[in-house]
């Protein structure tokens, strides 16, 4: 099985979650390396039987990751592929799907639901769906304790640039959707959503030439308060 997942704390989280399953799992960081992996995977005659994929990712998406696959004849029977996202409303769904992908897992990723997805796609867990390791969780915990910190002081810094370009901009983007995307994980789904509407409003308000600074001022008190 691979996991294409930009984010390390999402990813050590569902890899350790694959380890209680007693399923191997490798990872990609974005979904240009996650199609190298197969292609290298499938010449040496060792294909990855699941694909699971973040749907935003860096480099390449997980929209863009399914149909290229598609595209190069890698079909479902071949690879089913299963989006990992935290927005499932119907239209989103039905992107997945477009893209050719089989379903979808919410974020957070429950141990369970992930048990019960490997099963519907072929996949043997032994065991029941037990908690992670106690060891591996705190771990974890340290380094999500650690991300909601750092992305404050980028926010505070950002505010104390006398200029920000795009790239400043982009790497904000970036950090706010990291912690969107893990928030939830760590049992705080308010941080997760406050974090995501920040990311929505910084990249609108530089698509429609407002001053960004508000939003990202607005973000590090009120994200700020949660941390």
């Amino acid at each position: 099985m691979l996991l294409a997942e930009d984010t390390a704390i999402s990813a050590d989280m569902m890899q350790v979650m694959a380890e209680r399953l007693r399923i191997s799992m490798d990872v990609a960081p974005n979904g240009l390396e996650a199609i190298e992996m197969i292609k290298a995977a499938n010449e040496e005659g060792e294909p990855y039987s699941l694909l699971l994929v973040d749907i935003m990712m860096p480099i390449l998406d997980g929209i863009e990751t399914a149909r290229r696959l598609r595209r190069e004849g890698i079909d479902a029977d071949e690879l089913p592929i299963i989006a990992i996202t935290a927005a499932a409303d119907l239209e989103e769904v039905r992107s997945y799907r477009k893209a050719g992908m089989q379903a979808f897992l919410e974020k957070p990723v429950a141990l369970a639901d992930l048990r019960a997805t490997l099963h519907a796609w072929g996949h043997g867990t032994e065991g029941r769906a037990q908690k992670l390791r106690a060891a591996a969780y705190d771990a974890l915990t340290e380094q999500f304790r650690q991300r909601k910190q750092s992305t404050i002081t980028a926010l505070e810094e950002a505010l104390a640039k006398p200029d920000l370009s795009e790239n400043h901009l982009h790497e904000l983007r970036r950090i706010l959707h990291q912690l969107a995307g893990t928030a939830g994980s760590f049992g705080e789904p308010a941080l997760g959503e406050a974090a995501r509407g920040f990311e929505i409003e910084l990249m609108a308000a530089w698509f429609d030439g407002d001053d960004p600074r508000t939003v990202i001022k607005q973000a590090a008190i009120i994200l700020g308060q949660q941390v």
